[in-house]
């Protein structure tokens, strides 16, 4: 899929790209955090079929729901994408790990693994896209995304 970018000087980034099934879906994503969308059947359409608004929150939500953070439809709770090379994981906090009881900036997660947290699982809360002052604590569940081997690393941390 191939997704066309364009800068929207005073109002933020426009994002478009064409469906599976057809028609042209665009995004915008305001400087505020507001975003839109819009679907088109026909590209060259001047006027959208449809026009979605969301808040900042309301499409982080979403976001983490498409994801697959609340849900995985799969037996196992890996994901493989991308031919292998990238990966999702959940991962498991442990009271004993290194992380634990840690800022996601003083873990320096990304750097000591190169692994991503895209997502936290605090018992029945989900936190999509955490900020990197959120605290990482003993048995939440950490949704990463990464190389298998950058997945592992973030696990051994999450361990001890």
């Amino acid at each position: 899929m191939q997704i066309k970018t364009s800068d929207l000087p005073g109002i933020g980034k426009r994002y478009s790209f064409q469906m599976a099934e057809g028609g042209q879906l665009v995004m915008i994503l305001h400087h505020d955090g507001q975003r839109e969308i819009y679907h088109f059947k026909d590209p060259d359409q001047d006027e959208p079929d449809f026009t979605i608004k969301m808040t900042d929150e309301e499409s982080r939500q979403i976001a983490s729901i498409l994801l697959g953070v609340d849900y995985q439809p799969v037996a196992d709770d890996k994901i493989e994408l991308l031919l292998k090379n990238v990966r999702m994981d959940w991962i498991k906090v442990s009271p004993e790990s290194f992380i634990a009881n840690k800022k996601i900036i003083e873990s320096q997660i990304r750097t000591k693994t190169g692994a991503t947290v895209v997502a936290i699982q605090r018992g029945e809360k989900i936190i999509g896209s955490p900020d990197i002052n959120e605290v990482i604590k003993p048995g939440d569940t950490l949704m990463t995304i990464g190389t298998r081997d950058q997945t592992r690393l973030l696990e051994n941390l999450c361990r001890t």
